[in-house]
């Protein structure tokens, strides 16, 4: 090295520090200017210290929080229509969750009552009984590795009560508050149900006897159920013969579309007793007519509204058919008939229940017809007392009965009226021939 100016430069020798002896020697300062190693000890302790407590509530923290995912967790249900609450356990997560939740099991218990609803360790679900129309405090404890308890207030709709009354038709059910109007299919697979008010049912009888329960539901979820008892419907008979008494013969003729004037001139002339079965549509376009053949001693009878093969129909709709008709007449010719005949001698017991329920006493089928090309019996034999015949008011029925009459007569045959008094002593029937 070298000094400013050009001379070189001494080396400084370093000095010591002399001391006395006896004197002590000053500590020399550790490197980098720390405190000395009898402090550093104490804080290096305290740090420790302060790292591990740390450690250790960070570990509790991430402890408790695992333990309150484990925890099951409780749902409940309250159910009207039966009148419970149930209540469920739901599995927490974590490692430990499947063991808390086997190990854990629910008590339920209605508040002020000793009754308890438990459930088995590892089956979470109790179902326990409220009672309706008040409200219950209901008490939960979970038992096990993390209880629970809860408190819940439920309240539930009155009960729902049903009353049944008896009618003629069947069975009129009163409920103690509005039913959901439910699509039910008939009971016992003929009898109908019905809803004529919002607290309502009615179950109509059937031809066949029924004996089931009937499920309501009200609206506001309560449910009852009724002990539905019904006897069949009754059935009119149905004949094909009537009584053969002094040779009797009976002479009917369908429908009513045509109307003859020789007819109406052959039953005033002879006095001849004839039954017409008119369809209602057919006579309500002859109402003239009809009255003068009822003022001349003919017998009105149903034959339906709209001549529908009944058997094809719902009761209810072949009731109408029947009903229908019945008063229609009775209310343009005078007397509403008390004997039907089924189009196309088509014939099943719901069709006489049908019957029955529309007020008909009598149903009448045919054993032999008269057309233009002649008279066919049952049998194919000769014509013989007891007969009932059928023809149709169709255009040339004036010269179908002459002939008829022609052969009545050379049988010795008399013609008689048709009551429900011609059927005593004869055996109900269900055999006629096809026709209309």
């Amino acid at each position: 090295m070298t000094a400013e100016g050009g001379r070189a430069a001494r080396p400084r020798m370093p000095r010591l520090a002399l001391t006395r002896p006896g004197t002590p020697r000053p500590a020399l300062a550790g490197r980098g200017g720390g405190p000395p190693s009898s402090r550093r000890l104490p804080m290096l302790a305290a740090a420790g210290t302060l790292v591990g407590v740390g450690l250790v509530v960070a570990w509790m923290g991430q402890r408790a929080e695992a333990q309150a995912q484990a925890r099951p967790g409780v749902t409940y249900s309250v159910s009207a229509a039966a009148n419970t609450v149930t209540v469920r356990l739901t599995r927490g997560s974590g490692p430990s969750a499947g063991h808390i939740m086997a190990s854990s099991r629910i008590v339920v218990s209605e508040a002020g009552k000793r009754h308890r609803w438990r459930a088995a360790p590892g089956r979470g679900m109790v179902r326990a009984p409220v009672p309706p129309g008040r409200r219950t405090q209901i008490s939960i404890q979970v038992l096990g590795p993390e209880p629970v308890t809860r408190t819940l207030t439920v309240t539930l709709p009155p009960r729902l009560v049903a009353t049944v009354h008896r009618t003629s038709s069947g069975l009129l059910i009163r409920a103690s508050s509005p039913l959901r109007q439910q699509p039910f299919r008939p009971l016992c697979g003929a009898d109908r149900i019905g809803f004529p008010a919002p607290a309502e049912v009615t179950v109509a009888r059937s031809p066949q006897a029924c004996r089931t329960r009937l499920r309501l539901a009200a609206q506001d979820g309560e449910r009852a159920t009724v002990h539905v008892t019904l006897s069949a419907l009754p059935e009119i008979p149905f004949y094909t013969f009537a009584s053969p008494a002094g040779r009797a013969i009976y002479i009917t003729v369908d429908d009513g579309w045509t109307p003859s004037s020789q007819v109406l001139v052959t039953m005033d002339r002879t006095h001849l007793p004839v039954t017409a079965f008119l369809i209602e549509r057919a006579a309500q376009r002859n109402l003239v007519y009809w009255r003068a053949f009822a003022d001349a001693g003919g017998t009105i009878a149903d034959h339906t509204v709209s001549h529908p093969n009944l058997t094809k129909l719902s009761l209810s709709q072949a009731t109408s058919q029947w009903a229908q008709a019945r008063l229609a007449l009775g209310r343009w010719l005078g007397k509403a008939p008390v004997m039907g005949r089924p189009p196309y001698g088509a014939f099943d017991p719901a069709v006489a229940a049908a019957a029955y329920r529309a007020g008909l006493k009598t149903l009448v089928g045919w054993s032999a017809t008269a057309t233009s090309a002649g008279i066919h019996t049952w049998n194919g034999k000769r014509l013989e007392p007891g007969e009932i015949v059928l023809l149709h008011w169709v255009p040339g029925l004036g010269q179908q009965l002459t002939k008829l009459l022609a052969v009545i007569h050379a049988r010795h045959l008399h013609p008689m009226p048709l009551t429900p008094a011609s059927f005593a002593g004869i055996a109900p029937q269900r055999r006629s021939l096809s026709g209309d």
